[in-house]
């Protein structure tokens, strides 16, 4: 069955998102569990997945990011998709997307360039990123699953995503999938922590 271009980049948000909960998981293990946001440098199986996942949530939020710019291009340009200033779902959203976008960019220079400050000062931005994701992947599921349905009838029903009745439960499978993935990660990095613990 054919996938349409909006449902495509819904699955590219949530791909995202799940990335994020997998770099959040294991920063939040780190920072606030261990209470050493070092391991994220020391520990190799949290430093690969951390980088790993990071890097595909960045990837996969720039190419969301590009449809993104193209819809309020053409929604202030053709009305197409519509400008719907006086819709909540539209406003919070799209405007929202803005300081998503902020601390995206704040965020990954730091990661790139000047990756010190993330493991100090500024570690609250690997925080504000994941706040930025969630926030980002549920106004973009809710914002497009409305559009779904008679009232405002913009997009097809989902194909691949699940039915709109189950809007919540698709909103909640990035941070469930992404969870387990963590978790499988951490529990990993235990392992082995407690096994050189036993050699030595």
């Amino acid at each position: 069955m054919p996938i349409h271009q909006v449902e495509f980049n819904m699955i590219i948000t949530a791909l995202g998102m799940m990335c994020a909960m997998v770099q959040g998981l294991t920063g939040a293990y780190a920072g606030f569990y261990r209470k050493r946001v070092a391991l994220l440098r020391t520990d190799d199986i949290l430093n690969r997945a951390h980088r790993a996942f990071g890097g595909f949530a960045t990837t996969l939020y720039l190419l969301g990011l590009f449809a993104g710019i193209n819809g309020i291009i053409g929604a202030f340009t053709r009305n197409e998709p519509p400008l719907e200033l006086s819709n909540a779902s539209f406003n919070i959203h799209t405007w929202g997307s803005f300081v998503v976008l902020a601390i995206f960019i704040w965020k990954t220079y730091h990661s790139y360039f000047d990756k010190k400050p993330l493991f100090g000062r500024k570690k609250w931005l690997g925080q504000a990123m994941f706040a930025a994701w969630a926030f980002n992947w549920i106004t973009a599921a809710v914002s497009y699953y409305v559009r779904t349905q008679p009232g405002n009838l913009q997009h097809p029903a989902p194909v691949f995503l699940l039915p709109y009745s189950l809007m919540g439960l698709q909103i909640a499978l990035p941070f469930i999938l992404g969870g387990l993935i963590g978790w499988l990660i951490i529990r990993q990095s235990a392992t082995e922590r407690e096994a050189r613990q036993e050699q030595s």
